[in-house]
Parts: C-alpha cells; structure tokens; sequence
C-alpha cells in the first residue's frame, strides 16, 4: 500500500517509490534547524522501499546514513521495525512464556561469548528460549552467538517448521536471519560498504520474529535506551530487560555492576545488578578476553561437565537473570539458585545433548 502523504503541493508522484525516497531524504537530511523525524507510516514506508530495493543505490546509502546521524526517534524505529516484521517469515511456537535474546549480530571482539550456555542452562530450568543471528555480520565481524551454538553442535541453519519443533519439543531454537529476514539479509553487503552499524542493528534486537513474550536485550549507549524500549514495548513483549552489559550485549558481568532497565507495562523501572550480592567469584580480565567460537563453546561444555569457577559463576548470573525475567523465579537469587540446579542435576547437559541429537538427525 502507497503511503498517502499530506504534502499535495509538492507535484511528487506518490506511486513512485523513488521519488517518496526523495522526499524522504530530503525531511530528514535538513539538518538540526529544519530537518525532522519521520513518523511511524513514514517510517514503514521507507523501509518497505529500502526492504524491496525500490531505490536507487545512491537513495539506499544515503538514507542509512543520514538516520544513522540522525538518529532514530521511537516511532521511526516502531514503523521500520514493523515493516521488517511485515515481510518476515513470522513463527508462533506454541509454548507458555517464550524468552526472546537479543542479541547483536555482528557478535563480539573483545570478551567471551556467555549468551548460549546461560540460556541453555535458563531452558534446562524450564525457560523456553528463542536465539536468533546471522554468520559473519560486519561491521564488527565479531563472534556472533550462532557460531558458539554450531560449535556446541546445535543445528544454527534450521527451517522455520524445524525451529518451531527444537521450540516446542526442546525447549530452544536458534533463528537464522537469511531465512527469517531474507530481505533484510538481502542488505548485507551495503550494511559491509556502509562500515558503521545501520538501523538495522537495533531492529534485530527487538522485532520479535517468534511471538515471545520476554525479551532480554544489551544496550551500549545509555540514552539509546528509552527509544528501543518505546519501540521493544510494540513488538508483542509482555516483559523486557535491558541490561548495559559485557562490550554492549545482554550478558552482564560478575565484576562490576550493571544498570537496567526493566519494563512490564507503564514506565520502564531502572535499577542496578550488583553481583557482590550473590557470592559469585568475579571473573578476572583475562578470563573475560575474547576468542572463537570454539573457545567459547569449550567454556559452555565445561561448566556442563561440572567444572566450578568464575566462567560458572558468569553463567549462572545470566542464567538467573533470564529465569527472573521470564518468571520463573520471583528473585534474581531465586533463579540463580534454579540455575545451579539446572546444572548440577545433569539437566543442561542432557539439554545440551538434546540439542546435538537434533542436529544430527
């Protein structure tokens, strides 16, 4: 549907997906003074053409750009966010109390990857839990949580009848971008020429592709907050986290505290994790030192193996903090202690082995 614009005066043929980018780029590429944000019809409608390709390669570039400087308001993330979702290939397990991780993409450089293994451990504890990513996303080019999963041996390139099943049957399912959003994934290669993290970053945290009603998200920059839960809070979530944690992601640190952001209706409650509060062993800087994949998931299968520490200590706060958000445990200390259950009862393990059976036939 053409988008019907109340600027009659200007002789623009609506019909034409160019000359809309056009106008589009001309509103918000103003500057300060007398540029202005687009609304959220606005903003489904130049998503759509971006989406589709409507446009020219120029229009494309320079449309990311200028939000990207910008800077996107919450309704244009809403209006973006439901035009993705609107071409998505969409997915309705049918379980109670889905845990949606949002995750970014481009994975990380810089610190261990503990995403997997907690919410491996939350979905032994009676979590269900949806993961989703894409391979080898730039700019970053870091590890994403998809590649730890493979390396654990856990199908990362199901169908989406597939997913659903790992779901329902399992308890976890991982959600590959180019057959979920191949639109989106479509894009990759001007999201590579661009070299800066589009729109489309934050659009992939919060778009909610598997109706779940919990959402845990990582948030680097601070006044970003209040524009991706305004635009997370109309996604479907009945509850949802952000957390500022480990290099920007939503797993949180056992060695300092993290600010967080939790919504369940009304105003979003902010309030600060203290690990010390837990008797957890904080991990060293080393400890948390980036590596692959696989060193990552060699760390996961150890603490499923039973090895105690401060990697298990990390896991288990994530793991806590996912089985409290989803409302599983009434306290964080409540879902830590779910947590170590989980573990030292064998249960994430025959999880784990669960996930692998799957994979493998």
């Amino acid at each position: 549907m053409t988008l019907s614009l109340t600027r009659p005066d200007t002789g623009i043929d609506m019909d034409s997906p160019y000359e809309r980018m056009r106008f589009y780029l001309r509103e918000i590429g103003q500057g300060p003074r007398t540029g202005r944000d687009l609304t959220r019809e606005e903003a489904r409608d130049v998503m759509q053409i971006v989406l589709t390709q409507q446009c020219t390669r120029a229009q494309l570039g320079g449309f990311l750009m200028l939000q990207r400087f910008k800077g996107e308001s919450p309704d244009e993330l809403w209006g973006f966010a439901e035009a993705v979702r609107s071409r998505a290939n969409l997915i309705h397990p049918k379980v109670e109390g889905l845990l949606d991780i949002g995750s970014p993409y481009d994975g990380r450089k810089k610190s261990i990857v503990v995403s997997p293994a907690s919410s491996i451990v939350a979905s032994a504890a009676g979590v269900p839990v949806v993961m989703h990513g894409e391979r080898d996303m730039g700019p970053k080019h870091g590890v994403p949580i998809g590649d730890v999963l493979g390396e654990l041996g856990i199908d990362v390139d199901s169908t989406l009848e597939d997913v659903v099943a790992s779901i329902e049957e399992i308890g976890l399912g991982y959600m590959r971008s180019e057959r979920f959003v191949p639109d989106v994934f479509a894009l990759k290669e001007v999201r590579e020429e661009v070299a800066l993290r589009m729109v489309f970053a934050t659009i992939e945290k919060i778009y909610n592709l598997a109706d779940a009603d919990y959402s845990i998200i990582g948030l680097t920059h601070l006044p970003y907050m209040e524009k991706m839960m305004k635009a997370a809070t109309s996604m479907g979530f009945k509850r949802i986290m952000i957390v500022q944690g480990i290099e920007g992601n939503e797993d949180v640190p056992t060695s300092r505290a993290s600010r967080v952001f939790e919504w369940s209706g009304g105003e979003p409650r902010e309030w600060r994790l203290e690990p010390s509060e837990y008797a957890l062993q904080p991990a060293t800087k080393e400890e948390m030192a980036g590596g692959d994949a696989a060193h990552n998931a060699g760390i996961a299968t150890a603490i499923f193996d039973g090895k105690h520490g401060a990697y298990r200590d990390l896991v288990l706060l994530n793991a806590g903090l996912r089985i409290y958000l989803a409302e599983r445990a009434g306290t964080i200390e409540d879902g830590i202690g779910k947590a170590k259950e989980a573990i030292d009862s064998g249960a994430a393990r025959a999880k784990l082995n669960a996930l692998r059976e799957r994979a493998s036939s």
